[in-house]
């Protein structure tokens, strides 16, 4: 109860932050299952984009993100209030991935952004077997999703806040079951082929995007949408 109640407010804090720096548009949250344990895998352009995650995702969910995220001023102290954690990037984090694992087998909702550090030019960098193994070992689907806008509120890799021009948006994909991650694969073979098929889902989403980047312009902050609310088309 206690959690809920502090998700709320930090949603409406988060809302708020975002609507100050150009708005936002949510699509395709019907796609994200409501229970049993679920990766969301967006691609990765600006700090914010944890902020933009924590908005959209309909459920409860742990936030994954980079070390360099949480030592953010301000998007830091958010990211750990919405249930996020560090993973180092310098060596296997083992520990980051087992409580990963352990989460997903709880039935819980994880965002990871599988590039494992932002896009600088916006383009999707080359998919980590990071996200892709954690997947295949829980046994849980992935739902791809692409994000556009939030490197213009925030630079990739800055801290700066700055207002953008049109609003970001995010748009999530139908789930990916673990049968069609693996391929009828295993071991290897089965990551790698997991990590390509997550990232051809993931830029068929960007590529979405990018076409409909005029329309996206015309629409400010998404009305509904919070915990468990509708979305905005």
């Amino acid at each position: 109860m206690l959690y809920w109640l502090f998700r709320g407010f930090i949603w409406v804090l988060m809302r708020c932050l975002l609507a100050l720096t150009g708005g936002v548009r949510i699509v395709g949250r019907q796609h994200v299952p409501r229970t049993g344990g679920v990766i969301i895998a967006p691609n990765h352009i600006s700090h914010i984009d944890a902020v933009l995650a924590g908005v959209s995702v309909p459920r409860g969910a742990y936030f994954l993100g980079t070390s360099e995220l949480f030592e953010a001023p301000i998007i830091g102290t958010l990211a750990r209030w919405i249930r996020g954690y560090p993973i180092r990037q310098d060596s296997p984090d083992r520990a980051a991935l087992r409580k990963t694992e352990k989460l997903l087998k709880a039935g819980e909702a994880v965002v990871i952004f599988p590039e494992g550090h932002e896009s600088v030019d916006g383009t999707l960098q080359p998919i980590q077997g990071g996200a892709a193994m954690i997947a295949l070992r829980a046994g849980v689907p992935v739902v791809p999703a692409a994000i556009r806008g939030t490197n213009k509120m925030m630079a990739a890799r800055t801290a700066r806040l700055r207002r953008a021009p049109s609003p970001a948006v995010m748009l999530f994909g139908e789930p990916i079951g673990p049968e069609e991650l693996s391929g009828g694969l295993t071991g290897k073979r089965a990551v790698q082929h997991a990590s390509e098929v997550m990232s051809a889902r993931i830029q068929a989403l960007m590529d979405q995007l990018e076409r409909e980047a005029e329309p996206a312009r015309t629409i400010g902050v998404a009305e509904g949408i919070g915990p468990g609310g509708a979305e905005s088309h």
